[in-house]
């Protein structure tokens, strides 16, 4: 029996029958007419799915009739919980552990898998071995690459042995700076097999901003390829590369050719030349669980980028939230419009291939049609997304796609825009639902999501994610369980969450100054604000943004610091304030910039061109201004600490 809907989500439910294949504007007329008041936009209930999802089979299994007790289970009993998981992922050990969990009075104390020694790279490969493990298509070729688990496995040893004979040892640190490719998952692969750690790094961040990151962890080598073809420019990542003169690099030609060359350096060499060295039997280095296996940056509130390591747990989280919330089955083709340099790369890397499903990886723009083309070529099931992406779609005005094999969407990065996210679902003539999933590096995943075992409301999330909780405090300190707006608190522990940052004091990023209830003594700053809404006794979430202030502009975390340090570069800036907003429909985060100027000369619009292309040239080529507002004070607190929420505030008068 399905779910007991509201007249109106029922109307939509029936129209939907009758008209799916109706021109999307007849259907979003509908939809703005049915959903324009307070309505929950229900447009997917859990008896459309079309198998038995991972959560109904660990359901059955367990014993439970609802979702809800489900979700209770894995918070109340973590240890079986997460040991249930790791049966299903089939982790392999070199040495079992002794326990679960360890408890410590400090959160960032605690142990997980106590004594055991494993390698996560091993049980990556337990899929049959003539079965695809990556699709690759790059956008300058209708080419498919593609490479079975065998064929994949032997890559990684071959790299891991070469890696070895160019002297990289355990804990190395070894900077990946390069787009999404076979041979930027061997690698990746290859460092975590012989213990070393590998480092990633957006290859769209410029030279100075690349040499930060080298020099915060203390990078040996780096990573990287010579050029590329994306959104039809092509980009050259070797100059950038050089200029942040690292220890050594080590080169992955491009398909294009060109005069580029690696330093004359003797250090320098190219990957291929490392995949000749035969693996012969190479073992891997064994972990322990707190042991570093890759390490990630995340931008705070300050100027300097966290470096936040992936510990040997982590890939349980991703391949637990893989199996659990995006439905991951074994055989399933999945893809994500990620960069390598994006926490979602690894993500997709251990929650597909621990799960024994196939990478869907294309290198290239992912809002062009040929993005599309190739989903539908390799048959890709599980496509994860960034509402932007979905946007450009919907603004090329993609056409009904008959042909998409895909079962199931699911988007993170960015909050998304409920229209849009109706069309997405409208090219798959409403088959799939669409997942949303928010976490971030220093989670290794997600702490709230959608499922489909519980109907999927239209940019909401419908459940924490198992395994991990969360509370929302309002403005009044309460903890919401209603219709209500607030900022989300973790309540750890759980696998995936950070337990240091390498160049920061982690207990004093994330646990100080915090609200206390006798119910959560101990919980963790995250910094998202959420609204909510209840149906069938089910709390619905928003997200509103970040609360904090950091900001999120095209799927990358940035804090307002480090945009305001370059805007104050400019000769006509005396002072600057960054800050993200969303359009009253919501959707991605976009940036809005107020400055207080040295002299009233300069045009708004000559300004805002300069100023972009600072931002462009020093942080990020992806990043947009998209309003630049001229202030002649900037309001502040008695302690002169700047009050960003009355700009924020002045940006939503303005939209209204």
């Amino acid at each position: 029996m399905g779910p007991q809907l509201t007249l109106k989500q029922q109307q939509w439910a029936d129209f939907l029958l009758q008209n799916k294949n109706q021109p999307f504007t007849t259907i979003l007329n509908t939809f703005r007419k049915l959903f324009s008041e307070s309505d929950l936009p229900i447009v997917w209930t859990p008896e459309k799915y079309p198998i038995r999802s991972n959560v109904k089979h660990w359901m059955n299994e367990l014993g439970f009739n609802n979702y809800q007790d489900f979700y209770t289970w894995s918070i109340d009993k973590k240890e079986d919980f997460w040991e249930t998981a790791i049966s299903h992922i089939d982790l392999k050990f070199n040495t079992r552990y002794h326990s679960i969990l360890t408890s410590a009075e400090k959160p960032d104390d605690i142990t997980w898998l106590q004594d055991a020694r494993f390698n996560s790279v091993e049980s990556c490969f337990l899929a049959e071995p003539n079965q695809t493990a990556i699709y690759f298509q790059s956008e300058r070729s209708d080419a498919i690459t593609t490479i079975t688990f065998e064929q994949l496995f032997k890559k990684v040893r071959s790299y891991a042995a070469g890696f070895i004979k160019h002297e990289i040892k355990p804990k190395d640190r070894i900077l990946l700076y390069l787009p999404f490719s076979i041979e930027a998952i061997a690698s990746y692969l290859g460092l975590i097999y012989i213990g070393a750690e590998p480092v990633l790094v957006s290859d769209s961040f410029s030279s100075s901003e690349l040499k930060k990151r080298i020099d915060i962890i203390h990078a040996k080598a780096v990573i990287t390829t010579d050029t590329y073809v994306y959104a039809d420019k092509i980009i050259h990542v070797l100059p950038k590369v050089v200029e942040a003169e690292p220890v050594s690099i080590i080169l992955h030609s491009s398909e294009i050719k060109n005069t580029l060359s690696i330093r004359n350096n003797t250090s320098d060499i190219l990957l291929s030349d490392l995949e000749r060295i035969p693996p012969t039997t190479l073992k891997p280095y064994y972990h322990s669980s707190k042991d570093i296996i890759s390490i990630l940056f995340s931008s705070g509130t300050t100027k300097e980028p966290k470096a936040l390591p992936w510990l040997a747990t982590t890939p349980i989280k991703c391949a637990t939230d893989g199996m659990l919330l995006q439905d991951i089955h074994e055989g399933d083709v999945v893809t994500w419009t990620s960069g390598m340099g994006w926490m979602m790369a690894p993500w997709l890397i251990f929650a597909s291939l621990l799960n024994k499903a196939s990478i869907a990886v294309y290198n290239g723009a992912y809002s062009k049609k040929e993005f599309i083309d190739f989903t539908i070529k390799t048959k890709v099931t599980v496509l994860g997304t960034i509402p932007s992406v979905v946007k450009s779609w919907r603004a090329q005005n993609v056409e009904q796609l008959k042909d998409w094999s895909v079962r199931i969407f699911s988007s993170t990065g960015e909050p998304s825009d409920t229209e849009d996210y109706l069309y997405l679902m409208y090219l798959n003539q409403f088959k799939a639902p669409i997942i949303e999933y928010c976490g971030g590096t220093e989670i290794g995943g997600a702490y709230i999501s959608s499922t489909v075992e519980l109907p999927n409301a239209l940019s909401y999330f419908n459940t924490p994610a198992p395994g991990s909780e969360m509370i929302l405090v309002n403005a009044n300190k309460e903890i919401i369980t209603q219709k209500d707006t607030g900022e989300v608190f973790l309540v750890p522990p759980a696998i995936g969450l950070s337990q240091q940052i390498l160049n920061k004091d982690h207990e004093e990023e994330y646990y100080t100054n915090l609200p206390s209830f006798s119910t959560y003594p101990v919980l963790r700053k995250h910094g998202d604000g959420y609204s909510t809404e209840v149906f069938n006794n089910i709390l619905y979430y928003k997200s509103i943004g970040r609360t904090d202030d950091s900001m999120n502009l095209g799927g990358i975390k940035i804090s307002a610091v480090e945009i305001e340090s370059v805007i104050n570069k400019h000769e006509a800036v005396l002072e600057s304030a960054a800050v993200a907003y969303q359009e009253p429909n919501g959707g991605p985060e976009k940036l809005a910039v107020f400055v207080q100027l040295k002299n009233a000369s300069i045009k708004t619009e000559t300004l805002q061109q300069e100023l972009q292309k600072i931002i462009q040239s020093e942080l990020n080529p992806l990043f947009r201004i998209s309003i630049l507002i001229f202030k002649d004070t900037f309001p502040r607190t008695a302690s002169n600490k700047l009050m960003r929420k009355d700009l924020r505030k002045e940006i939503q008068q303005r939209s209204i």
